[in-house]
């Protein structure tokens, strides 16, 4: 895949809906929606704004496996853990890094992703 890199606002875009959806789904609609999302290297967000996460060694599509790992333990599980800890502070430094060169997050070099847009 050869897409342009998601802009700064098209991800705060997507994180918002994501974060909307889950509040009006009961975060269980959501989860489930990711699930089948997942498959295609997308969160719901990700699917309804037209973006995906991509490899950033190939630019292969991510697998639901790799979305898991992104989304589950490297985001809630270990972003979580930090941010609690810092009170907030590692979720902001990370949200920040969408306005690098390469616009990629703290979680996406440390899975070796970045989201493009479709």
């Amino acid at each position: 895949m050869d897409n342009q890199l998601a802009s700064p606002q098209a991800r705060l875009g997507a994180y918002l809906v994501d974060i909307g959806l889950a509040i009006v789904t009961l975060f269980i609609g959501w989860l489930i929606w990711s699930f089948f999302t997942w498959q295609t290297g997308q969160t719901p967000a990700k699917r309804l704004m037209k973006q995906v996460v991509v490899s950033s060694k190939d630019g292969q599509q991510f697998t639901f496996v790799q979305m898991l790992l992104r989304e589950v333990v490297v985001k809630w599980g270990a972003g979580g853990i930090a941010s609690g800890a810092s009170n907030g502070i590692t979720w902001v430094i990370d949200s920040l890094f969408i306005f690098r060169d390469d616009r990629r997050t703290v979680h996406d070099l440390i899975v070796s992703s970045k989201v493009t847009q479709l």
